[in-house]
């Protein structure tokens, strides 16, 4: 017979600077015995039931909630990972914990319980979700919010997105057909559009544009990743053209193809000479980290990418041009061109280009 069902606030000690919660529900067991159900909360604010079951048994015992003589059962609700768990824990002379685990159905003959007492999750219950949310905000209101950043990087985001341009600027540029020179003027005005795309983390990035390689530049690039830094070359033409030619399924535009020939030589030169190419990089990121415009950088609110020098980058290829005529057709074409090369070289229409920006 249940007696209570309540949850339970609990000090964890030295574990962590917050209170825990649990779910406690108390029994009179068929044995005539008492027995104190202890839910474990996926809600809960501090260490498991099981990290501080010494803190919560004291705590328990001091509140006159409990006596010495309970027969204490530890529990965890059915996860993703794992059904129902039940575990006795019996407290020796010193004090000390020790679990054996029990099968449910033994559980439930013991406290003379239906299943459903013991399937049915907490978050069912409304009463102790409300119980939940009225203790967590006592402990702290702010517990689920994410940590405040520092002023440094708020001031960043906020300068970053106060110059931010909206997708229909694109797609109104796009949509008239504009050529490359036009595009380039506006994109160039907003750098965050390629690290929305391309960025390992929207606020770990770099962005360049006219970015230099070999005896040349790449249009665009964006640094990002952690441990290895991406580093992404982007060439871009113009929305004058169609990506394919009309009733030529096997061949590309021509200035497409010569943006793909452009970017293919700088891959060449970089290969040839990767060791300088990485390390080139790596001071150009390091100068802009520690303040300095390079190639027009924009750097993202973090401020700083965590990337080890002294290993490999990853090295991608995108080339943006041109219109969209025949999105199944071109679809195969490009992925089919993409894998000729090694490395790929990634292709976009504008069209198939803009359906990736996620801002409105």
């Amino acid at each position: 017979m249940k007696i209570n069902d309540f949850i339970f606030r609990f000090p964890t000690g030295l574990l962590t600077r917050h209170d825990g919660l649990c779910r406690v529900r108390t029994f009179i067991g068929t044995n005539s015995k008492v027995y104190v159900l202890l839910t474990n909360l996926d809600e809960n604010t501090s260490a498991s039931i099981t990290n501080s079951i010494e803190s919560l048994f004291d705590s328990l015992l001091k509140r006159g909630i409990v006596t010495g003589e309970c027969t204490f059962i530890e529990h965890y609700e059915t996860s993703l990972f794992h059904g129902n768990t039940f575990d006795l824990v019996i407290f020796d002379e010193t004090g000390g914990p020790h679990w054996s685990s029990i099968k449910q159905s033994d559980v439930e003959k013991v406290l003379g319980c239906d299943d459903a007492e013991l399937n049915i999750p907490t978050y069912e219950h409304k009463r102790l979700l409300n119980e939940i949310a009225r203790i967590q905000n006592e402990i702290d209101p702010f517990i689920n919010s994410s940590w405040p950043e520092s002023p440094e990087v708020m001031k960043r985001r906020f300068d970053i997105e106060s110059r931010m341009i909206g997708k229909g600027a694109i797609s109104e540029l796009v949509e008239n057909g504009v050529n490359e020179q036009e595009l380039q003027r506006l994109l160039k005005s907003d750098l965050t559009i390629f690290a929305e795309i391309y960025a390992d983390s929207k606020d770990e990035y770099i962005c360049f544009s006219e970015f230099p390689v070999a005896d040349g530049v790449v249009d665009f690039a964006v640094f990002s990743g952690r441990s290895r830094m991406d580093v992404t070359l982007i060439e871009v033409k113009g929305a004058d053209f169609f990506l394919v030619n009309q009733g030529h399924y096997d061949k590309f535009a021509s200035k497409l193809e010569e943006a793909v020939d452009q970017i293919r030589t700088r891959l060449r030169h970089i290969y040839e000479n990767i060791g300088e190419f990485r390390s080139g990089v790596h001071k150009i990121r390091q100068s802009v980290e520690r303040g300095a415009v390079e190639h027009n950088s924009l750097l993202g609110p973090y401020g700083k990418l965590q990337v080890d020098p002294n290993k490999d980058i990853n090295i991608r290829c995108v080339v943006i041009g041109g219109r969209t005529r025949n999105d199944h057709e071109e679809s195969k074409k490009r992925h089919d061109f993409e894998h000729s090369f090694s490395p790929p070289i990634k292709i976009e229409s504008w069209d198939t280009w803009l359906r990736k920006m996620r801002r409105g």
